[in-house]
């Protein structure tokens, strides 16, 4: 170990992303997350998504993305708790009305692009690929 706060540590090869430009983390949360997180701790950690303390939460951070975004009237933010693996299952259902068109280049698109082939409810996807780091031609399909 360099010194006592921080550990040497090496990530195995086979849990590396296939595409070495992204990974999960660990990501360095600056101190004011953590101080802000720690102020509302006792009302929040502990309790029910039920509680008004979190719902509120949660209504602040969708009205925040709702202004962020500029969305229609009618339009609501969406979320869950999960990774993109479940965004993407969740998108073939309320994203896609038949068929969809993916550009994959890399594993965080493929993922969508696998979801939408094996929903049983969409037509087969229009998928285009290239290699990592590259991007392949966008190309217009009056069936998507």
């Amino acid at each position: 170990m360099s010194d006592k706060n921080q550990l040497d540590f090496k990530i195995p090869t086979e849990l590396l992303p296939q595409d070495g430009r992204f990974g999960c983390g660990p990501s360095k949360v600056r101190p004011e997350q953590l101080e802000a997180v720690m102020a509302r701790m006792t009302s929040v950690m502990g309790t029910s998504h039920r509680q008004a303390p979190v719902k509120n939460i949660v209504g602040s951070v969708r009205e925040g993305l709702t202004s962020l975004f500029n969305l229609p009237a009618g339009w609501e933010i969406v979320m869950g708790n999960g990774g993109s693996t479940v965004f993407w299952d969740v998108a073939t259902f309320g994203l896609i009305r038949e068929r969809s068109h993916h550009l994959v280049f890399g594993e965080f698109s493929s993922k969508f692009a696998e979801a939408s082939a094996a929903a049983p409810h969409l037509a087969d996807p229009i998928i285009v690929s290239s290699d990592p780091g590259t991007h392949p031609a966008a190309a217009s399909d009056a069936t998507c």
